[in-house]
C-alpha cells in the first residue's frame, strides 16, 4: 500500500490545532486522521507508536516554536529588553490567535496519559519562565525579583485563555499580555 502524499508542515499543523483544541482524549485516531488528511494507517505509518508518539511530536512543534520565538528573542543582546519582550509578548499573542487558540500545553496537562506528556510540557513552561526571567534581569530587576514575577506570567496567561474560552471575552488574554511589562518592570 503506498503512503498517502500530503505537504509535512500541514500533518504538522494540524496534528498541534487538533490536540490543542481536543485535547489528548478528544484527539481519537479517527479525528486525527481527518484533520490531517490522511488515513490511520498512513498516520500509523508515520507515528508507529499511534496517538501517544503524535501529541509527544505536536509538543516537540510548541517546543522548538518556544525556543525560536521566545528564548532566541529573550537571548538577542543587540536588542534593549524592552523590544525583545514587546517582540515575545506579540509571538504569544500571534500563537493564541489573540486569545481564540487553545493552549496545548494545558490541554494536554488533562486526560487519561496526561503523565506521559508532563515532562515536556513542564520543560516548555521553564524555557518561557526562563525568557522572561533573562529580560526581566535586563530591565533591572534582581535575579530573585525577576524569578518571582515571571512565575507569575504562565499562570496569567494560562488563566486569561481559559477564561476566554469560556467566556467568548478575548479582552481577559489581551489584558494579561498588558500587565506583562507592569510585572517585569524594575
Amino acid at each position: 500500500m503506498r503512503t498517502q502524499k500530503v505537504d509535512p508542515e500541514n500533518v504538522d499543523m494540524k496534528l498541534f490545532e487538533t490536540f490543542s483544541e481536543l485535547g489528548y482524549d478528544g484527539a481519537s485516531m479517527e479525528v486525527l486522521a481527518q484533520a490531517t488528511g490522511l488515513k490511520k494507517a498512513s498516520l500509523y505509518h508515520r507515528f508507529p507508536d499511534g496517538k501517544r508518539e503524535m501529541a509527544q511530536y505536536a509538543l516537540s512543534i510548541v517546543e522548538g516554536w518556544i525556543l525560536q520565538n521566545i528564548v532566541s528573542v529573550s537571548a538577542n543582546k543587540n536588542l534593549k529588553p524592552e523590544s525583545r519582550l514587546k517582540k515575545v509578548i506579540a509571538a504569544i499573542d500571534e500563537l493564541y490567535n489573540g486569545g481564540e487558540n487553545n493552549c496545548l500545553l494545558r490541554t494536554l496537562t488533562v486526560g487519561t496519559d496526561a503523565n506521559a506528556f508532563k515532562e515536556k510540557v513542564s520543560n516548555c513552561f521553564n524555557l518561557l519562565a526562563d525568557a522572561f526571567i533573562d529580560i526581566a534581569i535586563d530591565m533591572g530587576l534582581s535575579p530573585k525579583a525577576a524569578k518571582q514575577q515571571a512565575k507569575l506570567i504562565t499562570p496569567l496567561i494560562q488563566g486569561s485563555l481559559v477564561l476566554a474560552g469560556a467566556t467568548g471575552d478575548k479582552s481577559y488574554f489581551k489584558n494579561s499580555l498588558a500587565q506583562i511589562p507592569e510585572l517585569l518592570a524594575a
